[in-house]
């Protein structure tokens, strides 16, 4: 058995490209691929349990049953009953008749083709090649095997007429695996790449999508990570680029065309920085792959949220003025009696009346500050770039900081987490987010603007 090495790569990707369908055989090519087309979802069905390329299974089943869905993939063969002619009596296990599926499946685990990983254009062509045998290969060299190229430029004339017998001037009357790939290519039906997989891959089942609780970026050493990446990247037109676990520039560059070309979430831009974060490992997998958390894990944290929450919607009097019935009550929880900022007040309130509730005292710092109380809280605090890295560390009921400069910021509530957004409960603040608005909003914000940390008290 021939090994995939750099000179048999070289020699299929180069006939690949070279590749041109005969003019005569045009509309007969079209005619076999509508007719795949027209039954990927068939294909798909066998592609998902074996992660094998759906068109690399449909051009199989041209060659070797005609598109019939009645026969064995393995030969054409009737399902009704086990294979008669080689390889005979396949399935080994299963009683006839059989669906054309689980024929599919076990023809292709019969060659070993689930454990194949290399889809590239020389991957590809290499196992179809072995599927139908080498014996164009070994025994008549001067003849393109017509398995892959009948109907093109590269195949003439020649085959085996029956089980080793030779003609050379037989012609092939069936249209090749690779002329079909190639028409299919240039219909921009699929796009097949030069990817080539490194070993890593093949011992490897890569279905866990979760965000790994940090920012994943060029020299990254998790290769299970990174070739995850590297397929979603391929996956999703921002390739080609090799699957091999290696976060180098090639990765680097892809995954700055993701960014560039996709949004997040809510529809947002993506920072273009080559690095893949919440944001865009969300973007690029789904948005259950970054954890949510929407329950507090404490009593006080709980009663927190549903006090602030009922407090939504509340207005200075006069809007702008850092005053009014309810923000007087606000400030004077933390000793002031004036107009003045309170989106510190407004959180130290909360945690007072939820504390008073559960008859327990309020653990907050008192202070409108929002750097005073960043500096002298005792409690458990979450870095930025710790949640930046991990999301599931902040909890509902964390308390949010941020620096606006000068020895100002401001602080509320985290109410929810849900990918690399928060949902807050803020006071002092506006639709816009403001750290001196008119009101008590419910905002969105990304966790990365958290430019200080959370506290978190229990």
């Amino acid at each position: 058995m021939p090994e995939l090495n750099s000179k048999l790569r070289k020699e299929y990707t180069e006939l690949f490209d070279t590749c041109k369908i005969k003019t005569a055989k045009m509309n007969a090519v079209d005619d076999i691929i509508r007719k795949m087309v027209t039954n990927k979802n068939k294909y798909d069905a066998v592609n998902i349990e074996l992660n094998i390329p759906w068109y690399f299974i449909a051009v199989i089943h041209n060659m070797e049953s005609s598109l019939n869905f009645k026969t064995h993939l393995h030969n054409g063969d009737p399902l009704s009953a086990r294979t008669t002619h080689v390889p005979k009596g396949r399935p080994v296990s299963g009683k006839p008749p059989f669906s054309w599926t689980e024929s599919a499946n076990d023809a292709l685990k019969m060659k070993k083709l689930d454990k194949w990983t290399d889809w590239s254009i020389a991957g590809i062509l290499f196992k179809l090649e072995i599927y139908n045998g080498l014996g164009y290969r070994n025994n008549h060299p001067e003849v393109l095997s017509p398995y892959l190229w009948s109907f093109s430029n590269h195949y003439t004339k020649g085959k085996y007429v029956s089980d080793g017998k030779w003609d050379s001037n037989a012609v092939s009357q069936q249209c090749g695996a690779a002329t079909l790939l190639r028409r299919m290519q240039d219909q921009n039906i699929i796009a097949i790449s030069d990817v080539v997989v490194s070993p890593v891959a093949s011992n490897t089942k890569l279905t866990d999508n979760t965000y790994p609780g940090r920012i994943i970026k060029k020299g990254d050493k998790d290769e299970i990570t990174v070739l995850l990446i590297q397929k979603q990247l391929n996956n999703k037109g921002c390739g080609p680029i090799d699957e091999d676990g290696d976060f180098g520039p090639q990765t680097y560059r892809a995954v700055r065309l993701f960014q560039a070309r996709f949004t997040d979430q809510i529809g947002n831009p993506l920072k273009i920085d080559g690095e893949v974060g919440t944001h865009t490992w969300q973007a690029l997998f789904n948005k259950d792959s970054v954890p949510q958390v929407h329950e507090a894990k404490s009593k006080l944290l709980d009663e927190v949220l549903k006090i602030a929450a009922k407090e939504e919607g509340i207005r200075e009097v006069p809007e702008g003025s850092n005053w009014g019935p309810k923000v007087k009550e606000y400030l004077n929880s933390v000793d002031i009696d004036f107009p003045a900022f309170w989106c510190a007040a407004f959180v130290y309130w909360c945690f007072e009346n939820a504390s008073d509730k559960i008859g327990k005292k309020n653990p907050v710092y008192k202070t409108a500050g929002v750097l005073d109380h960043w500096n002298n809280a005792d409690c458990k605090v979450i870095s930025r770039n710790d949640a930046v890295n991990d999301p599931e560390l902040i909890e509902p009921g964390s308390i949010f900081i941020i620096s606006t400069g000068g020895g100002a910021g401001h602080t509320g509530i985290v109410e929810s987490v849900h990918g690399g957004y928060l949902t807050t409960i803020e006071g002092n603040t506006n639709e816009a987010g403001s750290r001196n608005g008119i009101g008590v909003f419910r905002r969105e914000r990304k966790i990365n603007d958290i430019n200080k940390g959370y506290l978190i008290y229990r």
